[in-house]
């Protein structure tokens, strides 16, 4: 991206800013690289978040007098965010300007720059750019200013979120106007509707709206009504029909690629402030991520990581613009940061992993105290030791909290995987859509499979080899299983493709509850024909309510979970061993609330299979299973786990599972009990 001759050698302590010079437009970006050699006194400045992007600009740019070829979209961004010419030939809006933001619902978060005066310390604040300011084809320089980003942005006064030029094309239909007016979008004037000044302005309105509907709150008495019917949700919300090509305009908005790359993260959750940037339009991040979390809430956002095939309407791409909202400051264990930056977009794989590096609770001592990284996480950019990050960073989470926590992120993706890895090795680089059942270190999961058995890792000189003790579970081996629930998961719809799912996993146990099946002497009581329907509506929700709630602590899931069974199946499945309220009238079930168990059996078993093992026990599993696949127990995991031999000691590591019978530790009770000695499985 640089040509040489810009750059010299600098410390670890040092920092490179960049000076603009004033231009119109049309001007070649003509800039000054200076270079601050402890950055701890470094002058004010701003930093810049933006999307690399792949193609390059025909025209360079100047930087220290060389000439230097960046990215068609860094150089849009550069024309932009220069500071214009202080002179009296730079035109500005007045104040009685039909956009002006003093006239308009988005003037506490939003404004125009030809509606601004520059100061001349704005003029003269240098900004920072990652492709301009760190010399990219010095691998030391690169690792260490990586080490380093989270200060960068920081200690910056502003950064600015560039999203690209803004695309005025669009124009409102006037004879749309007087639909309009009375509910949704306002006019300018008696005559002159909001989008007839371009997408931007339709946009902002929508925010402003949004951020009206945050401070009204919901605590209104037709709020239930709101939740379930779209139209009168956004009829007393403000906002146009759903099939209104407004809705449009803001999903494209939502739709902007900035929104989705991984590095963005830490830029704005360690802004001071962060200002995104569409054409000559600025708008206040916080009214941006405070907007779509509202839009999440009330059903407006399509489902995260799931290629959606109906029709869009009123559904906005949200829930990643929440969820960068929703990350404070506060670390967090690095094992949730990977989770929740797992769907984003990076360049270079091993992005994924840096990425949440100054956001995590294990890194950050690393970071602020400027020492040197456990050497399983130390950045590195070798392309000969790029394949050993993802192994290594497993390796050091199961030795620095003694768990097998992360094995709960691998397997379980059909397809190829991207990053080479050993089938222990979570491949970040790929979108996982099923919900860990163990997610964090840290979390205090309801599960003990293990019965607190604690962690023992075997020796192995093969670095691609994860060697640990555990067992096998008597008659573990997968009999059958169905195919994988397919759901959106989204708003109070029930799908065929989750009636499907629980119809066939019913057919693989109705034996069970027939009492035709004889009886063994070690059966667990779950397993009993009168228990069958209550552990199989426990096997479909993993145990737990929506909220991740144990269901036995839940006195209501119960009869949500039969009224559910009951609308779908109309007694096709008993409920009979599932709630006590089956045989009262049908009005009384009118107080359930079914939408319940649906949200929490799609979230348990998106992506997941329903099997049933040799022995009869019933679970869930990794959509990666196979017949004759085995279930183990693992010591220092908390679930049991799908595992598939390979021969010579060696296995292959499917995924977590959730067996009924298996989750309070009664295979290592029984294996005490036994006697036998435990395994080590050479997982590869």
């Amino acid at each position: 991206m640089t040509d040489r001759g810009v750059y010299g050698h600098i410390g670890p302590e040092a920092l490179r800013l960049l000076l603009i010079s004033p231009g119109f437009a049309s001007e070649t970006i003509n800039c000054t690289l200076i270079t601050i050699e402890d950055r701890k006194n470094a002058p004010e400045y701003d930093a810049i978040s933006y999307v690399w992007g792949t193609e390059l600009s025909e025209e360079p740019i100047m930087c220290n007098g060389h000439r230097v070829t960046v990215t068609k979209n860094l150089i849009q961004a550069m024309r932009y965010l220069r500071p214009l010419p202080n002179w009296d030939s730079v035109i500005t809006w007045p104040k009685d300007y039909q956009l002006h933001s003093s006239r308009n619902a988005w003037g506490s978060f939003a404004k125009n720059r030809q509606e601004q005066e520059y100061s001349i310390s704005q003029q003269e604040r240098p900004i920072w750019i990652d492709a301009l300011c760190i010399n990219q084809k010095n691998m030391a320089e690169k690792e260490n200013q990586v080490k380093r980003m989270h200060e960068t942005f920081a200690n910056a006064v502003a950064v600015k979120i560039w999203l690209g030029q803004a695309d005025d094309s669009y124009k409102a239909d006037f004879s749309r106007l007087k639909e309009l007016r009375p509910r949704g979008l306002p006019v300018l004037t008696q005559q002159v509707h909001i989008g007839q000044y371009g997408k931007m302005p339709v946009v902002l309105t929508f925010i402003a709206q949004a951020l009206r509907n945050v401070d009204a709150g919901n605590d209104y008495h037709t709020a239930s009504r709101a939740a379930t019917n779209t139209a009168y949700r956004n009829l007393v919300h403000g906002f146009p029909d759903s099939d209104a090509v407004e809705w449009e305009v803001l999903r494209d908005f939502f739709d902007n690629p900035w929104f989705e790359r991984i590095w963005v993260v830490q830029e704005v959750v360690h802004a001071r402030r962060a200002i995104a940037i569409r054409g000559d339009w600025q708008i206040e991040w916080g009214a941006l991520g405070k907007a779509a979390t509202w839009f999440q809430t009330q059903g407006f956002a399509l489902p995260p990581d799931v290629q959606f095939h109906g029709d869009k309407r009123d559904l906005l791409p949200v829930s990643k613009v929440s969820a960068m909202w929703q990350i404070t400051g506060d670390r967090r264990p690095l094992l949730r940061m990977l989770r929740e930056l797992r769907g984003r977009k990076a360049t270079l794989k091993v992005d994924k992993i840096y990425a949440a590096y100054s956001l995590a609770e294990e890194t950050i001592y690393f970071l602020e105290n400027n020492k040197t990284f456990d050497p399983l996480i130390e950045p590195t950019y070798d392309p000969k030791r790029v394949d050993e990050v993802y192994p290594n960073v497993v390796r050091f989470l199961i030795i620095y909290h003694a768990n097998l926590a992360v094995l709960s992120h691998a397997g379980g993706i059909q397809g190829v995987r991207t990053s080479g890895c050993p089938s222990w090795v979570p491949d970040w680089n790929q979108p996982k859509i099923s919900t860990e059942l163990v997610s964090g270190n840290k979390d205090e999961s309801p599960f003990n499979a293990n019965s607190d058995e604690l962690l023992v890792i075997g020796d192995t000189a093969d670095l691609k080899c994860l060697s640990v003790k555990g067992i096998k579970v008597s008659n573990g081996s997968i009999r059958a299983y169905g195919d994988k629930l397919i759901s959106y998961r989204f708003r109070h719809t029930s799908y065929k493709e989750e009636y499907d799912f629980v119809k066939s996993a019913w057919n693989l146990v109705a034996h069970l509850a027939s009492g035709n099946n004889a009886s063994r002497d070690d059966q667990l009581d779950l397993y009993h024909p009168e228990n069958i329907p209550h552990t199989f509506v426990s096997t479909l929700s993993a145990g737990l309510n929506e909220v991740k709630q144990p269901i036995d602590e839940d006195s209501n899931f119960l009869d949500d979970a039969a009224d559910w069974l009951l609308q779908q199946f109309r007694g096709q499945i008993p409920v009979s061993g599932v709630s006590k309220k089956w045989r009262l009238p049908r009005a009384v079930w009118n107080r359930s609330s079914s939408g319940r168990f649906r949200e929490a059996f799609t979230q348990a078993c998106l992506d997941r299979r329903f099997f049933i093992t040799s022995g009869d026990l019933m679970g869930i599993g990794p959509e990666t299973m196979e017949r004759n696949d085995i279930v183990v127990i693992l010591f220092g995991g908390q679930v049991p786990y799908v595992v598939r031999e390979l021969g010579e000691g060696k296995y292959s590591f499917i995924g977590e599972c959730y067996v009924p019978g298996l989750m309070a530790g009664e295979a290592v009770d029984q294996w005490r009990k036994s006697r036998r000695k435990a395994e080590l499985f050479n997982l590869v």
